[in-house]
This record gives structure tokens, C-alpha cells and sequence, in this order.
């Protein structure tokens, strides 16, 4: 069986000019390579081509597109919602210039910002709060940590390369500088609201209804963090995640090429919130 899915509108490169990303995908989340076209109609056609009509359903978004093609409709299968978040993913990736860190990275970071999102750290501690984030491994580093949720939605982690780097942060804050906070050195990852598409699909998909997107700050602006420091940003959610005000302490580990990376955390006290 395979599922015909939509995703868009997503802008092109170049100008403003928008399309849709038409995938097919079997039930067992194998996708086909993408088409990208501004009609449902030619979208679905381009799809058929080389299977069994027989064998396609298309979702209920295309239902009046499939019917005009005889297709049958039915909500995809889990599988199928889970390839479908995370080419979103990597689609929303490539409009930020994140999709050198491939597609593996992309997997990673929606499995671990779905555990972060679901234990919502930021409801026993707040972004003034510094954690010790000890990583040990191909990279050996102990990194000032913090959980933010913003009014507008988003969420994330950030870990700061500097001791006293959020007590920094909030003095630039008082002093209006917030913006000077990109020239701190650290890596983050944002649990974005947007672009509506990415979000629609790993909502659908039953994960974190956020874009994460990777970044890192320092004197020289905001840039991608190399594969390794993502890793450390995967372990670090995961590790966060499985914290709570009774244990305040945890491990976790993840392989990076040849040598197992460890991330301790350490959060400090939780504050109450009313």
C-alpha cells in the first residue's frame, strides 16, 4: 500500500514563489523521491506514475484531487506520518541552512526535542536558572545550561560555553542589549512554531508540534554547530528531559563515530511555579 501526502505551501529559493511537496510513501514509511508542483492535480499524476492505483491511497487533505483520479482515501499509517514529519524536517532544514548536518541529524533532534517537549523542564526551572551540563568523550567540556519557554511559543536548550555566561545574559537584558546575546558563545537548539508545514507534519506524526532547529552563537553571529556539538545538544535534551525535582542528576550517552559521548546534567533547584 502507499499513501500520497502533501506538504506546503513551502517557498522556493528563489523569490517568492511557493509550491507543494507531494510524497508517496509506503506503508511501511519508504518515500519515493518528492514532486514538487503548484496543483494537486499534477502533483498526484506525477505520483501514480509506475504503481497500481489500486495499491495508492491518498490522504484526506487530497481527497477531491484523488477522487478526480479514482483514488480511494484513508489516513496514512503511522509509519508513513513519521517518514512524512521528518522529510518536513529536513524540507524546513534546507530553508535555514541546516541540511548540511543531514538527515540523520534531523531524526535525532525531532526523537529527542519530542522526549524534551513532552517533560516540559521549563514548568520546575526558568531560563535564569544555570544547569552543569559535564560532557566527556570526543568532546570534553562542561557548558553553562539553561531551559527557556517564550511567550510566543517557542522553546529550547541552550548551553553556554563560559561559566557565568546567563548572569551575563541577564545583565545585557537589563541594560536593553538582549540582541548582544548572539556574541555569547554557546549552542542551542529552538523548538520553533514555524514554518506551519514542518509543524502540521510532526503534529500529525504524534511528535513535538515544534520545528527544532539547531544553532550556535558567538562574536561572529549565529552559525550551524558542527556535527559533534549537535550530538552533545540531542544527548543534553534527552538528558534534561528525564529530569525531574526529585532527581536532579542525570546521564546520557550517545555514539559519536567510533567513541561513546557522555552528558551528565545537573540541574539546580526547582522553583515552584503558581
Amino acid at each position: 500500500m502507499f499513501y500520497l501526502l502533501k506538504l506546503g505551501p513551502v517557498p522556493l529559493s528563489q523569490g517568492n514563489t511557493q509550491v507543494q511537496v507531494y510524497l508517496r510513501i509506503s506503508d511501511a514509511g519508504e518515500p519515493a523521491a518528492p514532486v514538487f508542483e503548484s496543483d494537486d492535480g499534477a502533483g498526484l499524476r506525477a505520483l501514480l506514475e509506475g504503481v497500481d492505483a489500486a495499491e495508492v491511497r491518498c490522504e484526506p487533505a487530497l481527497a477531491a484531487a484523488g477522487a478526480e483520479l479514482g483514488l480511494a482515501v484513508a489516513e496514512p499509517s503511522p509509519q508513513a506520518l513519521s517518514s512524512c514529519a521528518a522529510i518536513a524536517t529536513f524540507v524546513a532544514w534546507g530553508q535555514r541552512g541546516l541540511s548540511g548536518l543531514g538527515s540523520d541529524k534531523a531524526l535525532l533532534f525531532v526523537q529527542a526535542s519530542t522526549e524534551y517537549w513532552d517533560a516540559r523542564p521549563w514548568t520546575h526551572w526558568d531560563d535564569s536558572q544555570p544547569f552543569e551540563v559535564a560532557v566527556t568523550g570526543p568532546m570534553n567540556h562542561t557548558f553553562e545550561g539553561c531551559v527557556f519557554h517564550m511567550g510566543d511559543g517557542r522553546a529550547g536548550l541552550a548551553l553556554y560555553f563560559k561559566p557565568g555566561a546567563l548572569q551575563m545574559l541577564m545583565e545585557m537584558q537589563a541594560r536593553g542589549q538582549g540582541d548582544a546575546a548572539t556574541s555569547l558563545p554557546a549552542i542551542a537548539v529552538t523548538l520553533d512554531t514555524s514554518p506551519s508545514y514542518a509543524v502540521d507534519a510532526l503534529t500529525a506524526a504524534g511528535r513535538a508540534p515544534r520545528l527544532p532547529l539547531p544553532l550556535k552563537t558567538g562574536p561572529d553571529g549565529i552559525s550551524v554547530p558542527s556535527p559533534l556539538e549537535s550530538l552533545v545538544l540531542v544527548a543534553s535534551l534527552r538528558a534534561v528531559a528525564r529530569l525531574s525535582p526529585e532527581q536532579r542528576e542525570v546521564l546520557s550517552s550517545v555514539v559519536a563515530g567510533d567513541e561513546q559521548m557522555q552528558v551528565r546534567v545537573r540541574a539546580p533547584a526547582p522553583r515552584v511555579r503558581h
